[in-house]
């Protein structure tokens, strides 16, 4: 069980959700997920407007490998800072030998 009691509930009730339970409406919560080494090891959800400061939350190292993978983040940090609606849609997805993030909007 997490051990945070909001991403237990969340996770009980959608343990493998990423789509939206109301297609076209804005988003409610910003999705991350982290599996290292086939176990899932982090997800939680935070209010959809945490993604306009998505890179405060992602530490350091995590970050380092985005841009190591030519994924434009401060282009998407600009793009999310500037939506005034924030709608359900995958962020990004990372991928190493031992670790797999996911950051979402639902």
């Amino acid at each position: 069980m997490a051990t945070c009691p909001y991403t237990w509930v969340r996770a009980f009730f959608s343990p493998n959700s990423s789509t939206p339970a109301n297609p076209g409406e804005p988003a409610k919560n910003l999705m991350v997920r982290v599996v290292r080494d086939g176990q899932q090891k982090v997800r939680v959800a935070l209010p959809a407007r945490s993604a306009r400061w998505l890179l405060d939350l992602i530490p350091d190292e995590v970050v380092e490998k985005i841009r190591a993978e030519d994924i434009p983040l401060e282009a998407m940090m600009l793009d999310l800072s500037q939506q005034k609606e924030l709608y359900p849609r995958q962020i990004f997805s990372l991928s190493d030998p031992s670790r797999q993030v996911d950051i979402w909007l639902e």
